[in-house]
């Protein structure tokens, strides 16, 4: 072979100054892909990831905890490590089980001994004639009672009483009964007065439910022009929201005894 060929072959092949360059932007492109396929975790995110489970929370209600006001709740305490399980019904109260049957709706959802809490907001759409199944309408066969009637309060705290028991006895460690916040009906709100009344009375003869208070926003419907209320004058805006959870934030925590 001639010798002139024999060191081409021998030698290593030359690396030019233009290979050099393109391997390097190959090298900068690919390290700039990576980061963002793979974002870096921050400390916080990382430390949520990693902080132990304080067990399950069930959040059982009417429609505000479809909106603003469950789901703030339910960002709240997974926040600080509860799993958490959200269920709000459209019209849901105490008052017509014709209509939407609460205690049916407890049953199907995971109360058990590692439930460290359930929170019950209902009450709103209780301000109404209560509706009797057939075994409480006595000889009379009255199907209903009248809000405001002597008999309405019995029927209504017994229910209530019951419904909280019912949680009790499934073995979540408390119940936690988030009283109907000031609505913007003078009507109403004079009505849920009596409401809230009863569920206070209801709650301190169970075994595991406790109450908090929600009021404070009466007459005072609006924050700097935004509203406290949707239109309605019922339903929690994301400001009514937020201005309810700051309220109520330290005795939620102090019952589930844990720190802000």
């Amino acid at each position: 072979m001639n010798r002139r060929v024999e060191r081409a072959l021998a030698a290593p092949p030359v690396q030019t100054r233009s290979s050099t360059g393109t391997l390097r932007r190959w090298v900068t492109a690919l390290s700039f892909w990576s980061c963002l396929v793979s974002p870096a975790v921050s400390a916080a995110d990382d430390a949520s990831l990693l902080s132990e489970s304080k067990g399950d929370a069930v959040l059982v209600g009417s429609s505000s905890f479809n909106q603003s006001f469950g789901r703030l709740l339910a960002r709240e305490l997974t926040r600080r490590g509860y799993q958490v399980t959200r269920k709000g019904v459209s019209g849901a109260g105490l008052a017509r089980p014709d209509y939407r049957d609460m205690n049916q709706v407890i049953e199907e959802l995971p109360i058990g001994e590692n439930t460290a809490a359930v929170f019950v907001y209902l009450g709103v759409n209780d301000a109404q004639a209560v509706w009797l199944h057939p075994h409480e309408r006595g000889s009379a066969g009255v199907a209903s009672v009248p809000f405001g009637a002597a008999d309405w309060d019995n029927v209504y705290a017994r229910r209530t009483r019951e419904f909280l028991d019912r949680i009790c006895q499934r073995g979540a460690q408390r119940a936690v009964v988030l009283l109907p916040v000031d609505v913007n009906r003078s009507d109403m709100q004079r009505r849920l007065d009596r409401v809230r009344d009863i569920q206070v009375q209801a709650a301190s003869q169970t075994s595991c439910a406790s109450v908090v208070q929600t009021a404070g926003d009466a007459g005072q419907f609006e924050v700097a022009g935004v509203s406290k209320r949707l239109p309605d004058g019922y339903h929690m805006s994301s400001k009514g929201a937020r201005v309810v959870w700051q309220r109520i934030e330290p005795e939620v925590m102090r019952l589930l005894g844990s720190e802000r």
